[in-house]
């Protein structure tokens, strides 16, 4: 099996973007929030522009080092957003996105590497994993030693 190319890891990020919006957007039509499809179309449009501009920017700073996945809660970071100030209620969505998609622009402006941030990302799935979706809570052995409830 040959790696991919830039261009071929462009191409499938952009095209696991598309599919995350369309589910997105199927989700939040389904859920009947006041929303147009028009409206949906259009902060798309703007999600990819933005995305585009950045993985541009990614690529001048690091060169084929730049790994297009990064910008992956980025970009649904920035549709969250979007969406809120349309008035879709998404706060928990918002904060489940914001870490490693900040870090991704981190990436972007060239404060932190490619490979370093992948590993930070990965570290972060693994503790909100663990989580079990209790974001504001501590894990139940976390070096803390806050305890649930506490």
């Amino acid at each position: 099996m040959h790696e991919l190319s830039l261009e071929e890891k462009i191409e499938t990020f952009l095209a696991g973007c598309d599919e995350w919006v369309r589910n997105r957007m199927k989700e939040i039509l389904e859920q009947g929030d006041l929303i147009s499809e028009a409206d949906l179309i259009a902060i798309e449009e703007l999600i990819e522009e933005n995305i585009c501009r950045l993985l541009e920017q990614g690529i001048d700073n690091h060169g084929e080092t730049f790994l297009p996945e990064l910008l992956g809660d980025l970009h649904h970071l920035y549709f969250e957003l979007e969406l809120k100030k349309h008035g879709i209620k998404n706060e928990d969505t918002i904060h489940h996105y914001k870490e490693n998609g900040m870090l991704g622009l981190s990436v972007v402006e060239g404060q932190v590497k490619p490979d370093n941030a992948l590993l930070i990302m990965k570290i972060n799935q693994a503790h909100m994993a663990k989580k079990k979706g209790r974001e504001n809570e501590a894990c139940d052995d976390c070096i803390c030693g806050r305890n649930q409830g506490s």
